[in-house]
């Protein structure tokens, strides 16, 4: 298991949702999770994009880690909404809710993306998520039965 320490989610866990997966049991799980699904999803993709996540990963080794509790916070909160039209319609199973409103998910994720992104200041890293970014909505619809996965293991 990863570092415990969940300080920026702990200062955003007011949802219910965000209760869940942000709590300081939870988080460290839900991080190894979500680590784990994107090396499983960079697997699948080309040889340019495998060979780039592995440089990244030596020069930084703990990327994707940090990366993925940086932003765990903000994709939380923008699925709110969506998991309380999940429980307003009975709460039975929320991967297939999740998988049910693909778009909903995947717009409320690229909302939350993009308002990070425009406080990058860093002009590499800007103009990268930028060059990704029209890409995201397709990555992020081949992904949604592994995210959803991810979401309803951690969640109720």
């Amino acid at each position: 298991m990863r570092n415990t320490s969940s300080e920026s989610a702990d200062a955003l866990a007011d949802g219910p949702l965000a209760a869940q997966l942000l709590s300081p049991e939870t988080f460290p799980r839900f991080v190894d999770d979500c680590i784990a699904l994107i090396g499983d999803e960079i697997r699948k993709k080309g040889m340019t994009l495998r060979t780039a996540f592995k440089v990244t990963q030596k020069v930084k080794p703990d990327i994707t880690e940090r990366t993925v509790r940086e932003l765990s916070p903000d994709f939380v909160h923008a699925l709110e909404p969506c998991y309380a039209k999940y429980r307003a319609e009975g709460g039975e199973d929320l991967r297939a809710h999740l998988i049910a409103h693909e778009d909903e998910v995947a717009d409320a994720m690229l909302i939350a993306a993009d308002r990070r992104a425009e406080r990058i200041h860093n002009r590499t890293i800007h103009s990268a998520y930028g060059r990704v970014r029209g890409r995201a909505r397709r990555e992020i619809s081949e992904a949604m039965p592994q995210i959803a996965s991810v979401i309803a293991r951690h969640a109720e």
